[in-house]
């Protein structure tokens, strides 16, 4: 007969030893987490300080954090300083992308909800929504100064958020926030408050970059001198908050008409720039055309003044090869602005090409 008395013994081991290999899986699979967390942390730390354009930062914070707690809705608020509520300024709805205009998301006052507690009190949360979602909220700090929240959603089928994410939310927040105030601070320093448009010197930095890796690289580029005609006799007659209004308003149909790599710039007073990276004659003498139509055609009302009708004259010049300045350029462009103006305003004028 077999000895069967050290079966148990056998069993216990065997026992132990799948005990042991599920404790060092459980660990592997933690360390890896680990791994993958920190590697994105750094990714995220890397994309974010590497920028400065204010919508890219909050546009990579959003899509980073999002993906690494695999959440299908994400909200980045900013404190307006004024009115002393967070305003949502990017949003992430499954695969949508909303912006600050496009958003219904309501304004938080601080202190109050879930969001404005969270930068009052300067802490996360986790929040367990009726609506069957789980809330993960973090304020966003930079340098002992309260500049926002972020807010993270997923359906909590997929997973409810627990502490452990909201710590490591808090160490990526502490670090995105950084990158997000300098991102602000520069977007203050190089756009016009009133138009949201770039400002003169900004516009004399890239004009003088674009210039010379045109003509290194030989690439086309072009530049509009756009100005609004009689706009010093609507002021006149209709008041300065009027004329601001307008300034807006086509500073906002310039915009709709640029590309992400187009640079639209208040040169001064009513006159815009348009920098057409990569753009020839045709192509940029076609979005002039199109800015030109779009605003002749729109009836703009402002309080009591109704029914406006606005024209503008642009001025379309391209980099040429014996041109030694970006002023020759805005020269050549300025001389056809000059020339629509001339002949009777309301026109798109191409620069001579000799």
């Amino acid at each position: 007969m077999a000895n069967v008395s050290g079966i148990p013994d056998l069993l216990k081991r065997a026992d132990e030893i799948e005990r042991r290999y599920a404790e060092l899986h459980r660990r592997y699979m933690e360390l890896s987490k680990r791994v993958e967390e920190l590697s994105t942390f750094r990714e995220i730390g890397l994309a974010v300080n590497s920028l400065l354009d204010f919508e890219e930062v909050l546009e990579t914070v959003l899509l980073k954090v999002t993906a690494l707690f695999e959440a299908t809705v994400g909200v980045i608020y900013l404190l307006d300083p004024t009115s002393e509520k967070l305003v949502p300024k990017i949003a992430r709805y499954g695969s949508e992308l909303r912006r600050e205009d496009d958003l219904g998301e309501e304004s938080n006052p601080i202190g109050e909800g879930p969001v404005g507690k969270a930068l009052a009190e300067r802490l996360g949360t986790i929040v367990e929504g009726a609506d069957g979602y789980s809330y993960l909220v973090e304020p966003l700090i930079a340098k002992h100064e309260g500049i926002g929240v972020i807010e993270i959603a997923r359906k909590s089928s997929q997973g409810r958020f627990d502490r452990k994410d909201s710590n490591l939310l808090s160490v990526i927040s502490s670090e995105v926030a950084v990158a997000i105030h300098n991102a602000l601070l520069y977007s203050l320093a190089t756009t016009d408050s009133l138009t949201r448009l770039y400002v003169r010197r900004y516009f004399d930095l890239r004009l003088k970059e674009e210039f010379f890796a045109a003509r290194r690289y030989k690439q086309p580029l072009s530049i509009l001198m756009i100005d609004i005609d009689h706009f010093k006799s609507f002021n006149d007659r209709y008041g300065h908050q009027t004329g601001d209004f307008l300034l807006k308003q086509i500073a906002e149909i310039i915009t709709r008409n640029c590309r992400r790599s187009d640079v639209p710039c208040r040169y001064g007073g009513e006159e815009f720039t348009v920098i057409l990276a990569a753009t020839g004659l045709k192509g940029a003498s076609t979005v002039g055309e199109k800015m030109r139509q779009q605003i002749g055609q729109r009836e703009f009302s402002f309080g009591r003044v109704k029914g406006l009708k606005i024209t503008v004259s642009i001025g379309v010049a391209t980099y040429r090869i014996g041109m030694r300045t970006p002023e020759d350029l805005v020269a050549i462009a300025d001389a056809a602005l000059y020339k629509a103006k001339a002949k009777g305003r309301n026109a798109v004028v191409i620069a001579e090409t000799e």
